[in-house]
Parts: structure tokens; sequence; C-alpha cells
């Protein structure tokens, strides 16, 4: 028996009064078993009631039937880098323009959605990719999880997030906390102020050297 999971659009549910779901079987997370022969009924985006049995619906629902599969929760993956982290360092090429990592993003994220992923936390990028990326997601611009994302990471001079790692000093002008490069409290609370602006879910502090 397949297994799949359900994506359903804002848009595609203002057409019906209710989503309906025939499943001939259903993973339930909370007490760990198969429920097999139910109708799940969703109304605003939201589970409204699961029965057991194939219940009559009206004509103004819309029935998703899923009789010949298994259906799942959603995934959670949280510690993505969409459209920075898709080749190993020693492969991966020396310069990426941020253009082609938010190019790279939207395609992560889509195939992240495809194998199941439902919902994601984007822990740290060069800057406002998965903020861009998410809330193109949210109004359905483009096709791909739920993300929660925390922006440029936060880290101290030398630190995992500073970006002039391995530049010559003439190379680049000193990062400032909006960069994402913070030395004391207060370049901390300008560096959170900013990334508060940017519309950040969370702050990501990297404050080693990495890995």
């Amino acid at each position: 028996m397949k297994y799949f999971y359900l994506l359903i659009l804002s848009s595609s549910l203002n057409l019906f009064a209710n989503t309906v779901i025939y499943s001939s079987a259903f993973i339930d997370v909370l007490d760990r078993s198969i429920k097999k022969n139910y109708t799940i009924t969703i109304e605003d985006g939201l589970i409204k009631s699961i029965d057991k049995g194939l219940l009559k619906i009206n004509k103004s629902d819309r029935l998703i039937d899923l009789r010949n599969y298994i259906v799942m929760p959603g995934l959670m993956d949280m510690h993505v880098h969409f459209g920075g982290e898709y080749q190993s360092k020693a492969e991966r090429p020396v310069k990426v323009e941020r253009e082609t990592e938010a190019i790279l993003a939207t395609a992560h994220a889509y195939t992240t959605l495809k194998a199941g992923f439902t919902t994601v936390r984007q822990v740290g990028d060069s800057g406002l990719v998965a903020i861009s990326l998410r809330d193109a997601i949210k109004n359905e611009y483009v096709i791909g999880p739920r993300i929660f994302t925390s922006g440029k990471s936060i880290a101290t001079t030398g630190g995992h997030a500073d970006p002039t790692n391995g530049k010559a000093i003439d190379d680049y002008e000193y990062p400032t906390p909006e960069d994402g490069v913070i030395n004391g409290p207060y370049e901390a609370f300008t560096a959170v102020r900013q990334r508060y602006r940017d519309g950040a879910d969370g702050i990501k502090l990297t404050v080693t050297g990495g890995v």
C-alpha cells in the first residue's frame, strides 16, 4: 500500500465548505497505531473531525479519495539550509551568488515537500533568502513546506557565520552587527533588532568557529 501526505492550499479550500478525506488507513501518532477506514474532515485548513467509516458528504464538500493509500502526518525537519548546503564543501564552488542561492532554495523547498516534510526550520542563510521564500510559500507564489527561519546567523569575529572568514584583509570591509558579526552585548542588541526588523522567526547564534 502506498503512503500519501496531503497538502491543501488555502485558495482551494475557499471553494468548498469542507474537505473530506476517505482513508483506508491513517497513522495515529497519539496511540501509535494504524486506523483503518476513517473519514477525515477539514474545515478552514484544520482537521475538524476524524470519524470511523466512510461518511456521506454534502454536495458543497470536496472529496479526496485515498482508499488506496496510508495517510500520514507531515514530517518536520528542524535543521535545513535551503540554497546553501546542496554539495559537500569539497565539491562546492568557491562563489555562489545570492540570486543563485535563492533559486536553489526554491528547488530544495519543493523537493523537501515532495519527500513528505511539511514544516522545516531554516537555521541561517546568507541574508533574506529563507525569509523571502517563507513569505512566497505562504502567499502561494511557489510550492514548499512551512518555514520557520532565523535569517542571517549571528557570530563573533571569526565565528562560524562571519562572512569574511578565509578572505584576505584587503578583500572586505569589516562586517557590522547588521551583517551578523558581533562582539559585546550592545552589538548583539543591534544584530537581534535587525533580525526582528527583517522578519525572522528566531535567532541563530554561532559563536564558535563552526565545523
